[in-house]
């Protein structure tokens, strides 16, 4: 009898001693990715949330048009979403003065859903198309500049 006493109590402070342990461990496991829904239609963008906490964000890109491709642009920048620098076409000049392309999907062909992970620190992004499309006429069709555009903050 002595003996399962001498087991048990050598037991029970590595079983406490354990307990104590593997809260502490679990603080500082990473957080679970945030997700955004996008939507994108001619010519328009809608965000599930515009603000997040920062950390990995998962945008899910939804194209809603049925006959124009669009893309998804995440620019850090304190401008605002329509007074981004631009070429001389109209689209959105990447890494132009006070703005920085972070990353993009290219293209989100029509009715089709991609997906974007990201890790985003706090501060101000505006995320965008910029598709630029040649018309049967010949003239331009810039997403950017009929309206596909939208702030998103992080905090």
């Amino acid at each position: 009898m002595r003996r399962q006493w001498k087991i048990l109590i050598g037991v029970i402070p590595t079983v406490m001693l354990g307990a104590l342990i593997a809260p502490a461990c679990n603080k500082h496991t990473a957080p679970s990715p945030l997700p955004v829904a996008v939507t994108l239609r001619s010519f328009h963008i809608t965000l599930s949330q515009a603000t997040v906490q920062a950390g990995t964000i998962i945008f899910t890109v939804t194209n809603t048009a049925t006959d124009d491709h669009h893309e998804f642009l995440v620019i850090r920048t304190d401008r605002a979403p329509d007074a981004l620098p631009t070429e001389a076409n109209g689209s959105y000049e990447e890494n132009g003065p006070g703005t920085q392309l972070l990353d993009e999907i290219d293209d989100v062909p029509p009715g089709q859903t991609k997906q974007l992970s990201i890790a985003l620190a706090k501060g101000n992004y505006v995320v965008i198309c910029n598709m630029v499309h040649v018309e049967a006429d010949g003239s331009l069709e810039v997403h950017y500049q009929l309206g596909m555009h939208e702030a998103f903050r992080v905090e």
